[in-house]
């Protein structure tokens, strides 16, 4: 009986093995494998291949890791994605703040030369007072000529719009309140003939300029009022609100605009 060094089950030698054995006194022809199922069994266990589930379980493990890879890499095009946006957003707020503090900046270099006008100090002379009302009128004229879109927009766009809008208006009414001062100033001028043209030359150009101002303000007001196209859709879809709508286009074409006309009446 021979013993099976693959599965182990004992078997009986083959005649030729038996003669050989007996010959060799057993160093040759000895049978190590019961059937040839064992032997090739045992030869692919001493160079082992591949099987189809190892092999299976490899390619599993290998398409998990790029899978793993290509998680990996998404939440990292992600987090850079973020990290992009964020900069942009700050660098978008630090460039709006730097714009603010320059119309702050602006404006209060602007006014702070105005107020240090002295208009001819104790002796004025109509020369001293016309080149001080020069400055005040161009500045004014200079500011007035700016245009701000103040219709329904984004509220980052209003905000900055309207910011502008106001530093400008501080400008203006600055100016023009330092000019009227000029005017009153030139009755105290000695050559009495010569500051009452100054007087009238200065004059025709300070109202105009009043007047601009107060067409610019109510143009403000009326671009404010103006309905938004997302409310005329929302008008559209529920009715009820086409009488807001309606009171909006009444106060834009025709109550601002009377408003407007009387206020300029009232300029002498």
């Amino acid at each position: 009986m021979n013993k099976c060094k693959w599965c182990g089950r004992h078997f009986e030698k083959s005649d030729l093995n038996k003669f050989v054995g007996g010959a060799t006194i057993g160093i040759l022809g000895g049978e190590k494998y019961c059937s040839n199922s064992c032997k090739h069994a045992a030869e692919e266990a001493k160079s082992p291949k591949s099987s189809p589930i190892s092999s299976s379980r490899a390619s599993y493990a290998y398409k998990n890791d790029i899978d793993d890879d290509d998680d990996d890499d998404d939440n990292e095009v992600e987090l850079l994605e973020a990290q992009l946006d964020h900069e942009k957003e700050m660098l978008e707020e630090k460039q709006k703040h730097e714009l603010r503090l320059e119309q702050f900046r602006s404006s209060a270099d602007a006014i702070a030369n105005i107020n240090d006008l002295d208009l001819g100090g104790n002796n004025p002379t109509p020369e001293a007072i016309s080149r001080q009302l020069e400055y005040c009128i161009t500045l004014a004229s200079s500011s007035l000529s700016e245009i701000f879109d103040l219709s329904d927009n984004s509220v980052d766009n209003f905000e900055i719009e309207n910011e502008k809008y106001y530093q400008s208006e501080k400008v203006v009414n600055a100016a023009i309140q330092k000019a009227e001062l000029g005017l009153n100033k030139l009755r105290l001028c000695d050559s009495k003939e010569k500051a009452i043209k100054y007087m009238a030359v200065y004059k025709e150009q300070i109202n105009p300029l009043k007047v601009k101002q107060i067409r610019r303000k109510w143009d403000v007001k009326i671009q404010q009022e103006k309905p938004s196209k997302t409310t005329w859709i929302i008008g559209y879809v529920f009715p009820p609100i086409l009488f807001y709508l309606i009171y909006k286009v009444i106060n834009v074409k025709i109550l601002l605009p009377k408003k407007r006309d009387a206020e300029i009446a009232l300029i002498k």
